[in-house]
């Protein structure tokens, strides 16, 4: 059951699939504060479901998302309607979808890590978002609760959280991601490699499950080489299934057209509603 202080959310989207609310949450441990957007399936508030934990799955945009995560948007990704309709056809759970700003500023990219001068958006990212998400709401206590997908830089960041926090996750899913720092922020040798999934991944060994999914046009060809480089340094009890859009380029149009199977593949790898 959520452990409270509540929050004050607004709705900030009506979809077919139930509204889209949003929060400002300031970071207990990191001090920072940003905007939250969550989604809540049917089933939530239906009086049968009253005590029962849902799964939650973190989703972070890509490019420009310091104050916008194109999840939150139907018209972008329609992440809300597709799970109302593999939930009701039995093919996926009924999640809470949590969407978090990406990055302080549109000109600051810290790559959802605590960088020294700058927010510590990996801290408020790792750390105070699920704090906060559990709060709040009624979730599963176990990592196989648990699970994240991110696109492009939102990818990178899903990977690297759940790599930093594998006893929080259970299930992954990188879009069109990368694998080490892209940014020139202040990075020290030192930093960049303890900022590295890829390296984190190698060393660690977590036990998480990895959707790995690069386009497969002429144009994409260097996310698949980043794809293969990384699968190449993982052992178990890690693993990674991969997948090559056929054509797939690097646009919301492409992983729009993936969104049904990122949301089987969680469901394959996480738990379901769990009564308390």
């Amino acid at each position: 059951m959520p452990t409270g202080p509540a929050a004050h959310f607004t709705v900030a989207r009506r979809t077919s699939a139930g509204p889209v609310l949003m929060t400002r949450l300031k970071g207990l441990k990191s001090g920072w504060t940003g905007k939250v957007w969550v989604w809540l399936p049917p089933q939530y508030n239906d009086p049968q479901y009253a005590r029962t934990g849902f799964p939650v799955v973190i989703l972070h945009t890509g490019g420009n998302g310091s104050g916008y995560n194109y999840w939150s948007n139907p018209k972008v990704l329609p992440a809300q309607e597709d799970d109302v309709r593999l939930a009701g056809a039995g093919k996926a759970h009924p999640f809470i979808m949590v969407m978090p700003a990406l990055q302080p500023s549109s000109h600051q990219d810290t790559e959802c890590s605590d960088i020294p001068g700058h927010p510590k958006m990996g801290t408020w990212m790792g750390e105070d978002v699920p704090a906060f998400i559990r709060a709040n709401f009624r979730t599963l206590k176990s990592r196989d609760g648990w699970g994240t997908a991110g696109a492009s830089s939102g990818a990178f960041c899903a990977v690297k959280l759940a790599a930093e926090h594998p006893g929080d996750f259970k299930a992954v899913v990188s879009w069109g991601g990368y694998f080490q720092p892209d940014t020139d922020l202040h990075w020290s040798a030192k930093g960049r490699r303890a900022n590295s999934p890829d390296l984190m991944l190698e060393r660690t060994r977590p036990d998480l499950r990895l959707l790995l999914i690069a386009g497969g046009s002429p144009q994409s060809r260097d996310e698949v080489h980043r794809m293969n480089a990384l699968v190449k340094l993982l052992q178990p009890p890690t693993v990674a299934t991969t997948y090559i859009q056929p054509n797939g380029e690097h646009f919301t149009k492409d992983l729009k057209k993936l969104v049904p199977m990122i949301l089987e593949f969680l469901s394959a790898n996480m738990r379901g509603p769990t009564n308390g």
